[in-house]
């Protein structure tokens, strides 16, 4: 029966197969294992902690890697390690057979690469479009230009990275190098600090974001008092700040002033009541989604706010705001709720999330009084009350 199947019949039943199957498969015969291997187009590895020296590491991983030709997606996590054997492995992958068909790439070792080994690897991975990394020591982001066609970057600037590899950045990343344009569209930074060199050269290369996102940072990288992050806000659609509160203000004060296009705000835990209101009046009128997870900082005075943009745009114009997320605001009130949900922006909300709500929990008929008054709302989540009753429906 196996004699039967043409090697290409093998490979489309192959395609069919959920990814849960693959072990399966490839335990069948070696000559499945191999066809198997040859049509994998997504692979995840996790390389345990080695006695044996870095070379020889990078060589075991090329081996390994030189049995699936036809890779597009890459993700190697590998347990703590010195700073040359993240070096030496990166450049294993760069050198496989598959990585000039490479799309994406997660590459998340215990220990920080060197932008010497980004620079030697970004040729073989020019097709790149997706690349998550940890720590960059020396911190700079010249590498970058060699990839022509990413679109979406992720750095985890973890705190074992950056103690054991220093934080020494390249003097050559000066602020009066002239701005160009990376094609970079989605951009997540986590871990950055006030202090860390190098992110004005990120900042004025990345004029075409459309997405950003800071998570647990306490600032933006090149003293509290640079000037480039503005630059990269005026195109941006979404904003995501997550436990960034050391820089939240300041970052909602940017995009207040900046960023003409936005569309999604996200806040968790961070951005004071001034800061969020002044951003809620100069660009609420924009926004189609609003997510906050602000337990001490919001309150009914930025749900009028977001009533009031309606009057503010004129009566005619239409509603924008479709999704509102709330979640352990326990400064917002029912009659807050109520407000909002009278005005022409709380008629048009379309998503309604009040997770963990206290105001929910006080009062039973609120959320009927919400899906009466707002007339397109298509979903209501009040996940997490655990004193909601039935009867309040």
């Amino acid at each position: 029966m196996d004699a039967a199947l043409c090697d290409d019949l093998l490979q489309e039943v192959f395609h069919l197969l959920p990814p849960a199957a693959a072990p399966a498969v490839s335990l069948v015969s070696r000559r499945w294992l191999a066809l198997l291997r040859a049509v994998t187009s997504s692979l995840s590895l996790h390389l345990p902690a080695s006695s044996d020296a870095a070379p020889a590491a990078a060589a075991t991983l090329a081996a390994l890697l030189s049995h699936y030709p036809y890779l597009s997606s890459l993700a190697v996590i590998s347990a703590a390690a010195p700073a040359r054997d993240a070096d030496a492995v990166l450049l294993a992958v760069a050198a496989a057979s598959a990585a000039v068909r490479l799309s994406a790439v997660r590459f998340l070792p215990d220990s920080a690469v060197s932008p010497v080994a980004l620079l030697a690897v970004c040729p073989a991975l020019s097709g790149l479009t997706s690349l998550h990394l940890t720590a960059v020591r020396p911190q700079s982001f010249r590498w970058l230009a060699l990839l022509p066609r990413l679109k979406s970057f992720a750095l985890v600037n973890s705190a074992a990275c950056v103690d054991s590899a220093g934080t020494s950045s390249d003097d050559a990343d000066g602020e009066g190098e002239a701005a160009g344009a990376l094609p970079l569209e989605r951009l997540s930074l986590c871990g950055i600090r006030s202090g860390d060199r190098g992110l004005g050269w990120l900042w004025r290369w990345c004029g075409s974001l459309k997405w950003l996102q800071l998570r647990a940072c306490d600032g933006t990288g090149d003293g509290p008092a640079s000037l480039a992050f503005a630059g990269c806000l005026g195109g941006l659609l979404t904003l995501e700040l997550r436990a960034c509160r050391p820089v939240a203000d300041r970052v909602l004060l940017l995009a207040a002033d900046h960023c003409r296009t936005l569309t999604s705000l996200l806040v968790y835990d961070g951005g004071s009541s001034e800061a969020l209101h002044r951003f809620i009046h100069q660009r609420g009128a924009g926004l189609h989604t609003l997510d906050l997870r602000l337990p001490l900082d919001l309150h009914n005075g930025h749900l009028l706010a977001i009533g009031a943009e309606q009057i503010h745009r004129g009566q005619d114009a239409m509603p924008s705001l479709a999704a509102l997320r709330l979640q352990s605001c326990v400064l917002v009130t029912g009659d807050g709720l109520r407000s909002l949900a009278r005005t022409a922006t709380g008629a048009g909300i379309e998503e309604l999330a009040l997770v963990c709500c206290d105001a929910v929990e006080r009062e039973p008929e609120l959320l009927t009084f919400l899906s009466q008054s707002m007339r397109r709302l298509l979903r209501l989540d009040s996940s997490y009350n655990e004193s909601l009753s039935d009867k309040c429906w």
